[in-house]
This record gives C-alpha cells, structure tokens and sequence, in this order.
C-alpha cells in the first residue's frame, strides 16, 4: 500500500484502508502532485488531496445527474466533470467510497477522457 504518497488526514487514510482490497483500484501519487490518486484502468478517479479532500473525476453526464442532490447536500461541491469533497466523518467517507463506483465506470465507459488536468489544483496548474 505504501507508495510513497501521503493522504495526511485520517478519513482519506480510512479510504485508502477501504478501497485496498477493491480489484483493479490501485493507488499512486496523484497527477496534479498533490496527494494520493485511486486508480482505475489507468485513469486518476480520485485525488486525496492534504489533509481531508478528496476530488473524484465523475464525469459531465453523473454531475449534471448527481447535481440537485449533491448541491443541497453542502457536502460537496461540483465543477463540470468533477466533484470536491470535505470528508469530516464517516458518512463522508460512504458517500465517497458511492461517488467512487460512479467514477470507475466513467473511466470505463470513457466518459472521463483521460487523464487531462480535471482537479482544481491540475488546472490551476495548467493555466499559462
């Protein structure tokens, strides 16, 4: 498990311990150079950014889906692929580990489009 990334909070710890066991999830430094990234047929779904954010690469078909629920939820909040989450307990924690199945079927399905700056730190990186 230890692959030289570093997930600092303890419910991005509890999500790298769930998702250990899941076939075909694996973990790397995320893209963006920030955190640790679940993996899925060599797509980054998920980034555990410092401390407890987390960021999953959905897809622009399951956020305008997804979005009138996760909107009023104040849980989390969405840009046109992705979603950024605030894990601060345990019910956080299943919401990802749900959004994480969403995710790992759009990169299967190829809604995602790769691996192209889709978090908020790789954007703002890739900004000129």
């Amino acid at each position: 498990m230890d692959v030289g990334v570093n997930a600092a909070g303890p419910f991005s710890q509890r999500v790298l311990t769930l998702t250990r066991t899941w076939p075909n999830v694996t973990v790397q430094k995320a893209d963006c150079g920030r955190g640790a990234a679940l993996v899925s047929a060599g797509c980054q779904v998920v980034h555990l950014h410092g401390g407890d954010e987390a960021e999953l690469l959905l897809g622009e078909k399951s956020v305008a889906r997804l979005s009138p629920v996760l909107g009023e939820s104040g849980r989390a909040w969405l840009d046109d692929r992705s979603v950024r989450l605030r894990l601060d307990g345990d019910s956080d924690v299943r919401m990802l580990l749900s959004l994480l199945s969403l995710a790992i079927k759009g990169c299967v399905d190829d809604e995602c489009h790769g691996n192209d700056p889709w978090c908020r730190i790789g954007r703002s990186a890739a900004v000129c």
